[in-house]
């Protein structure tokens, strides 16, 4: 019998159900200790609900001020989903010398969703590289506004086909050189980035010819080999992970050490709490430097400090990963 295409057949849902049991000692072989590969599609693209951008604000700034205030496009429906059913919210704005022959950035949100940090994120990047960015919400248009408890349906998994899909939109409708496309995303979206650079051969087919690399900052780095907290590295195009030595948000003890020293750089700031880049006033407004405060995830309330500093020596480091990459 040919167990590798058993495995294909059965898919990855019937392939979680059945690790751990009695199985044929090929079988056995060919997965390989259960390491979850693949992703179960059907699983992790939850039905799309939502088409506009909610009304309140986001952390105490409106949408306005954190998109139209600085030049980035409105938060509308306009990516189609990787299974095809609806569309992603998202903010595009091409750069207005025209979008070929420059880079491309696609900034994806943690797990509190998309929010001021992502937005000033998308300016220092159009303004830094004359880029095209994208801001990618995965939350809004699923009827939510978080995933606090992280290792759930919508997860990494599921935010790895929403990478793919606007990766494809980037490229087949936008003109986008895939080339010179880069992903930015931090917390969750950084571990988005781990997962979708990953060497995995369900990933690999759909993500290599879309994105030339990534940027994970102060990412998770759950690496358990099932499909909520699915395997991660090595990768198979060059990323750059940053964290911070005072993260008890997404602390490197999360991290095997492979997810880490195989990335193509990785710096770590010691006496930094996670999202030391955060945007404390508003995309629009100035950050308020050395300022704490605390997130409002309810099953971790970690702190949260602002370090101009420490923002622009990852910025240094951004600038010099991506200008070794691009023409």
């Amino acid at each position: 019998m040919d167990y590798g295409a058993r495995l294909t057949r059965i898919g990855l849902g019937t392939w979680a159900r059945i690790c751990g049991q009695v199985l044929p000692l090929g079988l056995l072989a060919a997965i390989a200790g259960c390491a979850t590969t693949g992703i179960d599609v059907d699983h992790f693209q939850p039905p799309i609900t939502i088409q506009d951008a909610p009304a309140q604000e986001i952390i105490r700034y409106s949408i306005a001020n954190n998109t139209t205030k600085i030049g980035l496009g409105p938060m509308r429906a306009q990516i189609p989903a990787f299974n095809g059913k609806g569309e992603l919210i998202a903010s595009w704005t091409p750069h207005r010398g025209g979008v070929g022959g420059r880079p491309t950035f696609v900034v994806i949100h943690g797990g509190h969703g998309v929010g001021p940090t992502n937005f000033a994120t998308a300016a220092w990047l159009r303004n830094a590289f004359q880029a095209n960015v994208l801001v990618l919400d995965s939350y809004w248009s699923r009827g939510r506004h978080e995933n606090w408890a992280t290792r759930t349906r919508f997860g990494v998994n599921m935010r790895v086909l929403d990478l793919i899909a606007t990766g494809r939109w980037l490229r087949d409708v936008q003109g986008a050189d895939p080339s010179q496309m880069f992903v930015w995303g931090d917390s969750q979206g950084g571990w988005t980035v781990l997962r979708g650079f990953t060497d995995d051969p369900f990933i690999r087919e759909r993500m290599a010819g879309l994105y030339r690399g990534g940027i994970a900052a102060y990412p998770n780095c759950f690496s358990e080999g099932n499909p909520e907290a699915p395997t991660l590295s090595p990768y198979f195009a060059p990323i750059i992970i940053f964290t911070g030595g005072k993260d008890t948000a997404t602390p490197i003890s999360q991290c095997p050490r492979a997810v880490l020293s195989t990335a193509a750089k990785w710096v770590h700031y010691p006496d930094q709490t996670h999202g030391w880049d955060v945007a404390n006033r508003g995309a629009a407004g100035v950050p308020a430097d050395g300022e704490c405060g605390k997130a409002q995830n309810i099953y971790n309330q970690f702190s949260v400090c602002r370090s101009n500093a420490t923002t622009e020596d990852m910025r240094r480091n951004i600038q010099g990963f991506v200008a070794g990459l691009t023409p």
